[in-house]
């Protein structure tokens, strides 16, 4: 399942540059995927969900920085 790369929470470990790399790499390309084979409500309410998880997990607002509505972003 998408956000699922890991079984450790990052903030307990050391993460390197490129493992943050490789899993938004990772996380675009099933997003990508997803939107293929997805209605738009699906894959929307997908990317919402995935902006949330990544909210919580960074502090930041990726919801505010990539819209589920702005194709230039996925």
């Amino acid at each position: 399942m998408l956000l699922s790369a890991s079984g450790q929470d990052a903030s307990e470990s050391e993460v390197t540059d490129d493992e943050v790399v490789a899993a938004a790499e990772s996380l675009g390309e099933e997003l990508a995927a997803a939107k293929e084979s997805s209605s738009e409500f699906a894959f929307t309410t997908m990317v919402m969900q995935c902006n949330e998880a990544i909210g919580d997990e960074t502090g930041i607002d990726y919801g505010s920085v990539c819209g589920a509505d702005d194709d230039s972003c996925c």
